[in-house]
């Protein structure tokens, strides 16, 4: 789903960066620290990545032999281009990635689920893409926090992405993955989560 333009601004300012960089990438990192997972030199595929900044934070703390990047919205790749020369970039769908299978070390997604109707379809894809023992580090939203934004900041997001805490660990379990870790970020309304795809997946 595309940003309306109030909230592709509110996207791409400062203070979003600051919370990026300070609270949710720090989350996700330490998650991959506390279980020694090592992402340096990997393949890593950042999913709606808007602007860049994400992609950037990537980049710099894990020095990736291959950083890939999608977002749905064209202004945002615009923008990201702007930022990144040696970064695959490109306008893409979660729920029809045009990636190979098999491939990526990690996936990185920052809050973008709750903006997708087929979310369950778009875990699936993630999956997909991810290399047996790879990880998946996903910072969301829940349904609450979808609908008090909607309340006080007037953002729109489809009725068929909002989901409770419940329900979004029981689609990660559908899709496949093993959930290795997770934490509340602000309260109950936003939790990261760390998950791996199984290492005998291939076999399935």
């Amino acid at each position: 789903m595309r940003l309306s333009k109030f909230e592709f601004v509110a996207m791409n300012n400062p203070i979003r960066k600051l919370v990026q960089k300070g609270i949710e990438f720090r989350l996700l990192s330490g998650f991959l620290q506390k279980h020694n997972i090592d992402l340096n030199g990997g393949i890593i595929l950042d999913v709606g990545c808007g602007s860049g900044y994400s992609t950037e934070l990537i980049g710099r703390r894990y020095n990736p032999s291959e950083l890939v990047a999608f977002d749905i919205m064209p202004e945002q790749i615009t923008l990201a281009k702007k930022r990144h020369k040696n970064t695959k970039l490109f306008v893409g769908d979660v729920t029809k990635i045009v990636l190979p299978s098999n491939k990526y070390d990690a996936v990185f997604v920052f809050g973008i689920l709750h903006h997708v109707p087929e979310w369950k379809k778009a875990l699936r894809e993630i999956y997909r893409v991810l290399k047996p023992d790879g990880v998946l580090l996903v910072e969301e939203v829940d349904k609450n926090g979808v609908i008090f934004v909607e309340k006080y900041l007037h953002f729109y997001h489809p009725r068929e992405s909002r989901f409770d805490w419940l329900q979004f660990v029981e689609e990660l379990k559908e899709a496949g993955f093993n959930i290795i870790d997770n934490s509340k970020i602000i309260f109950s309304i936003f939790h990261a989560y760390l998950c791996r795809k199984p290492i005998d997946s291939l076999n399935e």
